[in-house]
């Protein structure tokens, strides 16, 4: 079975299953959002926010070492306007504009996606961003191996599943019918048994409820 080195955060491995080889990725009316959502997961494996149903709560704003995620930070106690204060998910969701960009860059700048420069009509920028296939290549084989149940789930892969399916990429990566269904009954928390402690098992409720979290395409 493929071992993936993660060096990276849930949003990071989402954007990079997003990605295609020809430098394309697959598209939706705002893939923010579902990044956004990986964030929110990241989140909770650090036990950095708690939720209660789809309101999220930031309980440690302490400095994480991740440029990105004390932006967000920064961005939740804003919004909040105090600490304890909770804020709907959806809400949240959907003002994270910019966030597939900032994953994206993040990728860019660890080597795992090649930028190459482009012009449409030799003025608009159309840059492609390409996948380093070997590193893409063995996080789809960890997720393939979970829905044909070659692998155990554990807390990172059950929200990478719930954020697979939600999304749409589930349609759009090459599992079978059986390994759709299992990744949507992960992603609903059925039969996780004590694989997932109570935080994550919240987070993939609300995950699977926000209707914000958008479904990609083909494109």
């Amino acid at each position: 079975m493929a071992e993936f080195p993660n060096p990276f955060a849930l949003p990071d491995e989402f954007v990079l299953l997003l990605h295609k080889d020809n430098g394309t990725y697959f598209v939706s009316a705002n893939p923010n959002t579902a990044t956004a959502a990986a964030e929110i997961g990241e989140l909770v494996l650090r036990d950095r926010v708690e939720l209660t149903g789809t309101a999220v709560r930031l309980v440690d704003s302490g400095a994480s070492g991740l440029p990105w995620m004390d932006r967000l930070f920064e961005d939740f106690l804003q919004r909040a306007g105090r600490p304890d204060r909770p804020i709907d998910l959806s809400w949240w969701l959907a003002g994270r504009t910019g966030t597939f960009a900032t994953h994206r860059q993040v990728l860019v700048e660890h080597g795992i996606l090649r930028r190459e420069r482009r012009k449409f009509l030799g003025v608009l920028p159309d840059d492609r961003y390409h996948p380093d296939r070997g590193v893409r290549g063995a996080l789809l084989a960890e997720l393939h191996e979970l829905a044909a149940g070659l692998r155990p789930v554990d807390e990172r892969l059950a929200l990478l599943s719930a954020l697979t399916y939600r999304s749409g990429l589930v349609y759009l990566l090459d599992f079978d019918r059986a390994q759709r269904n299992r990744l949507k009954s992960i992603a609903e928390t059925e039969d996780l048994g004590d694989a997932v402690g109570a935080a994550v098992a919240a987070a993939l409720v609300a995950i699977t409820a926000v209707p914000a979290i958008i479904a990609v395409a083909g494109g």
